[in-house]
């Protein structure tokens, strides 16, 4: 006897970009603004920040009842719960076109299916695709030269843990210094993820990581993993110039900074070295050497070095307090 084939679901069209548009709710403005700014978030991370809630909320009744082994079996359903929210308002924003993600480790595509390890398929990674770029830029009025290129978010796709290291910092200064403090972003405060710095007539240029706007202090962030030497190799000649290292980034930001055109604003930026991965003292007393060779006299005022953006913060309080009790 045959059986009956099975009948096809209708596919169903994609949402239009308006229907889109209706659908999100406040929290995922929030997700789509900070993806834009982070460039780049795990799932975890999303979980964490944007879906994670309180045993005690989430199961208010049976929480005051429970004794202390309940207490932890609640708290497990707790994070399953969030995980779960997490795992389907991301999936709800990837089909909406908002969203890109990937889940493929790059180091384990270029070997062989047989040498592969289990991690070949690892934790989903999330950008914002072409829409979600213009959707965000849209909503928070970004202006032409601010504008990230998708070109760019691609590029970057190799470098994410980079970008989540510079990201980190964003959250940081977004979620555990400025909402404490009341500051309203974009008003009080903003994050340019992607800006060019230029110098006389342009012909001079320094891109920093990003751009932290703080009322009229501006901090230019350079995120350092201890990749680039401090200072140029006395064995290379005529390339010198060309050649990476911290202390060239800082004539850079000296011949950008201190040209006769530069604003107040521009000239009294300062550079923010940060190095989230330093465990030694020694990485950051060679960047402050590097600063004292390049900016001189100015050198403690023009480039704080320290592992947080908090550690920045502090500093940049400190000079402000000693400067103040100097003129008092």
């Amino acid at each position: 006897m045959k059986t009956k084939p099975k009948e096809k679901r209708e596919r169903k069209e994609p949402l239009s970009f308006g229907e889109v548009v209706d659908r999100l709710s406040a929290d995922d403005w929030r997700v789509l603004i900070d993806l834009y700014f982070c460039r780049c978030m795990p799932l975890s991370a999303a979980v964490e920040h944007y879906f994670s809630n309180d045993p005690e909320i989430e199961f208010k009744k049976e929480w005051l009842t429970a004794d202390s082994n309940k207490k932890i079996e609640l708290t497990e359903k707790t994070i399953k719960r969030c995980a779960l929210r997490g795992e389907r308002r991301m999936r709800d924003l990837f089909q909406g076109g908002l969203l890109e993600k990937s889940s493929t480790n790059p180091d384990e595509v270029r070997k062989r299916p047989e040498d592969r390890k289990n991690g070949f398929k690892v934790e989903p990674w999330y950008f914002l695709s072409h829409r979600g770029l213009r959707l965000v830029e849209v909503r928070i009025n970004v202006l032409e030269e601010n504008k990230l290129s998708k070109l760019e978010l691609d590029m970057e796709r190799a470098k994410k843990d980079h970008f989540w290291e510079l990201a980190k910092v964003y959250m940081d200064i977004k979620y555990k210094l400025m909402l404490v403090a009341g500051a309203r972003q974009f008003v009080e405060w903003d994050w340019y993820p992607s800006l060019t710095i230029y110098g006389h007539k342009e012909t001079s240029e320094v891109r920093p990581d990003a751009i932290l706007r703080m009322m009229d202090q501006v901090y230019y962030i350079e995120l350092d993993r201890s990749t680039e030497p401090i200072q140029r190799s006395p064995f290379t000649r005529g390339e010198t110039a060309l050649q990476v290292s911290i202390q060239n980034k800082l004539e850079r930001y000296r011949a950008v900074l201190h040209h006769s055109d530069a604003n107040e604003i521009q000239r009294n930026g300062i550079i923010a070295f940060i190095l989230p991965d330093a465990i030694y003292e020694t990485r950051l007393e060679n960047i402050r050497t590097a600063a004292s060779k390049v900016f001189s006299k100015n050198h403690n005022t023009q480039v704080l070095v320290g592992r947080t953006i908090q550690d920045i913060l502090d500093l940049r309080f400190e000079l402000a307090k000693s400067t103040t009790e100097g003129i008092g």
